[in-house]
């Protein structure tokens, strides 16, 4: 009996979803098949009648993720509009994004994962990440209009790239008063930074 069209692009989704909780918090290195269906509670034969291999299935589910975070940047940035950026510093850059792991960016849990991806999937991750890169950079550009267009995206490269590297660098520790300490530091530096209003206005 054939599957539904629609029952089958549920059960899809269902494997992207489930798929990328599962390689954030295990990474892709020695995920195997039968461990990744196994903790979806799904057959072999279910991964393969969606995905023509594990590497498609983390290259889908790593890019429906940044898909996600694309929009719920865009909803960030109307809704919140000039406190957007710090309240991105904030949410990246808390105690709960230490052990939230599930949670947090693709980028800060499987970049290297990412980096070892087929050049094909890694020009995915790409158009995500410019479209990404180019929100933050009209929210650089809100916040401080003076700026010539072309600075604000590079205030947004460098913007991202530290919101990851300061959460990665923090997840590394094992002593949680030094992730905390890593993660304030990180905190208030972009604050300075990339706000128009110091650390002591914001406490």
């Amino acid at each position: 009996m054939k599957t539904k069209k629609g029952e089958k692009e549920k059960l899809r989704q269902t494997i992207l979803e489930k798929a990328i909780m599962y390689l954030k918090r295990n990474g892709r290195g020695g995920t195997g098949t039968n461990e990744i269906m196994s903790y979806m509670g799904l057959t072999r034969g279910a991964l393969y009648s969606h995905f023509k291999s594990t590497d498609d299935l983390f290259a889908n589910a790593v890019c429906q993720d940044l898909k996600k975070l694309e929009e719920s940047l865009a909803h960030r940035f109307l809704m919140d509009r000039q406190e957007a950026l710090e309240n991105i510093i904030k949410d990246h850059l808390s105690e709960k994004s230490l052990t939230d792991v599930e949670s947090g960016c693709a980028f800060t849990s499987l970049s290297s994962d990412m980096q070892r991806s087929k050049a094909a999937h890694r020009g995915s991750y790409e158009v995500y990440m410019n479209r990404i890169y180019e929100l933050i950079a009209t929210a650089m550009h809100d916040q401080f209009p003076d700026d010539p267009k072309e600075e604000s995206y590079q205030k947004a490269l460098n913007f991202y790239s530290s919101l990851v590297g300061t959460l990665s660098m923090a997840r590394t520790m094992k002593d949680k008063k030094k992730a905390l300490e890593i993660l304030k530091a990180g905190r208030d530096m972009l604050i300075k930074t990339y706000t128009n209003r110091s650390v002591d206005q914001r406490r």
